[in-house]
């Protein structure tokens, strides 16, 4: 059975693969990702790449270098 992924914010959903069921999910903000072959829900879920389920990997990794360079900037100016 094919599901689509969706998500909104962090939060990802796996909707059988019917476009008015999509157009709904897209109606209350969510945004399609991909779709996926599963048995169910779950199983859809977990085939998920992992882009899809990690996107703010990059946020985290930057600002941790900011705050790094800030404090290295204030012991270099001391």
């Amino acid at each position: 059975m094919k599901f689509y992924i969706v998500k909104k914010d962090s939060r990802l959903a796996a909707i059988p693969a019917e476009e008015s069921v999509l157009n709904e999910y897209k109606a209350r903000g969510f945004e399609f990702v991909e779709v996926i072959a599963a048995r169910d829900e779950p199983d859809a879920l977990s085939r998920t790449t992992p882009h899809a389920k990690r996107p703010k990997k990059w946020l985290f990794y930057g600002s941790t270098l900011v705050i790094l360079s800030l404090i290295a900037i204030i012991f270099a100016i001391k």
